[in-house]
């Protein structure tokens, strides 16, 4: 199989990154020049990566095309191109469902859409793939944690719920903050935190879905810290307006005009 990357930007090369990090025999990988600095310093790092002159090029090589370029530039870079019909097409592009991508790189007509997040280079978090398809999550595999879709129009929900990562982060530097501004040095701050929530994080994950409710109430103690921590910010309303974050984003934003990387 040989797969092309049309875009090579954050996300595409921490896919491309994780993917020459797997144990076993390497796929060719045809990068495009679009992302030049990306594209160059992988076909440098890597053997099997091989930098082309054109998206065309890329294509023409392919057997499976992987598309990842603006949302709101998507329309008119693929209206440029050819596509062959037996050709597999994985879609990164957010606000464009595969039914979308398919009009767009006919005659292929096997598109799934997927979601790769920055921590796939780790090998760690989701990966999106709608619908199912048997070489994409062959070549996908070991990535991250496949989550499956077959219904398209829900697509929408996960890339929602994927945009908490900058408020994660910002909470996590908050925290963080305050740790230092309370006496502590920033190394010690920055690492207890950091390993903190990196625990927190395994016990989620080992949990089991009947567990995670009482996930709150077992890391607390009635009247002890994590208790008023977490009952301060229910009273003020904090995860009520968080959750009408999430609604609010889901109902109003254009996906479409915002970027993948």
């Amino acid at each position: 199989m040989k797969i092309g990357f049309l875009g090579v930007g954050a996300v595409s090369s921490a896919v491309i990154e994780a993917m020459a990090s797997r144990e076993g025999k390497q796929e060719t990988v045809y990068l495009s020049p679009r992302g030049e600095k990306r594209s160059t310093d992988l076909a440098a790092k890597y053997d099997h990566c091989v930098r082309l002159d054109s998206n065309q090029a890329v294509i023409d090589a392919s057997d499976m095309v992987v598309i990842s370029m603006l949302p709101n530039q998507v329309d008119e870079a693929l209206a440029e191109l050819t596509f062959r019909e037996d050709q597999i097409i994985a879609s990164f592009i957010a606000g464009t469902p595969p039914s979308g991508i398919a009009k767009l790189t006919a005659p292929a007509t096997t598109v799934s859409q997927l979601i790769p997040l920055p921590a796939i280079v780790h090998h760690k978090g989701p990966l999106v793939i709608c619908p199912s398809q048997p070489d994409i999550m062959r070549e996908f595999a070991g990535l991250g944690d496949i989550i499956i879709l077959e219904d398209e129009t829900k697509i929408r929900i996960l890339s929602v719920t994927s945009a908490v990562m900058s408020s994660y982060f910002t909470w996590q530097n908050t925290v963080i903050k305050w740790t230092e501004d309370s006496g502590l040095d920033h190394d010690t701050s920055s690492k207890y935190v950091r390993s903190l929530l990196e625990g927190l994080a395994f016990e989620g994950q080992a949990a089991t879905d009947a567990e995670l409710l009482h996930l709150p109430v077992e890391h607390e103690t009635p009247g002890g810290l994590n208790y008023r921590n977490r009952t301060g910010l229910e009273s003020q309303g904090w995860f009520d307006a968080f959750y009408n974050r999430l609604q609010d984003t889901y109902s109003n934003a254009d996906l479409k005009a915002k970027s993948t990387e």
